[in-house]
């Protein structure tokens, strides 16, 4: 019997794996069920509109159309005003990261400055060697 951490390891582990080798099919399955709602949500609208104001189909449509056109630029009015405070809070998480990323960066080059002191002349020209016909590699299959 598999201890209870240890099946919820291997559960999220295998989770994990399947959403990274089907992310493509769980994305294009959740953009397909969002559409359908979308068309259920449409379609019940109409109906509302057709039963309780006695229009036809056309009519009805047309209406839907402007209405969900009204709902949409509400919501990015909305989306606009409220976008100077939600950028403001996120200021100082954005110096933060912004801190954390620079310190992680001067720590990997002290680690390379580190690593290349470190190397005999040999292993430099190996690397420089490596690096230069990985270059020209590069640039010449894809251009």
């Amino acid at each position: 019997m598999i201890p209870l951490a240890n099946r919820k390891i291997l559960s999220r582990f295998v989770l994990f794996g399947m959403v990274v080798a089907l992310y493509d099919v769980i994305l294009h399955a959740v953009l397909v069920f969002l559409h359908l709602a979308f068309e259920w949500f449409e379609l019940g609208l109409e109906e509302i509109i057709e039963h309780v104001f006695h229009t036809t189909r056309q009519q009805s449509q047309i209406i839907v159309f402007y209405l969900l056109w009204f709902m949409a630029l509400f919501v990015l009015y909305r989306l606009w005003r409220a976008l100077p405070s939600i950028l403001n809070g996120f200021k100082g998480q954005l110096n933060q990261l912004k801190a954390q990323l620079l310190d992680a960066c001067l720590e990997c080059q002290l680690f390379i400055k580190h690593y290349w002191r470190e190397q005999s002349s040999i292993q430099k020209i190996k690397w420089v060697a490596s690096l230069t016909l990985s270059l020209y590699s590069l640039t010449f299959f894809a251009f």
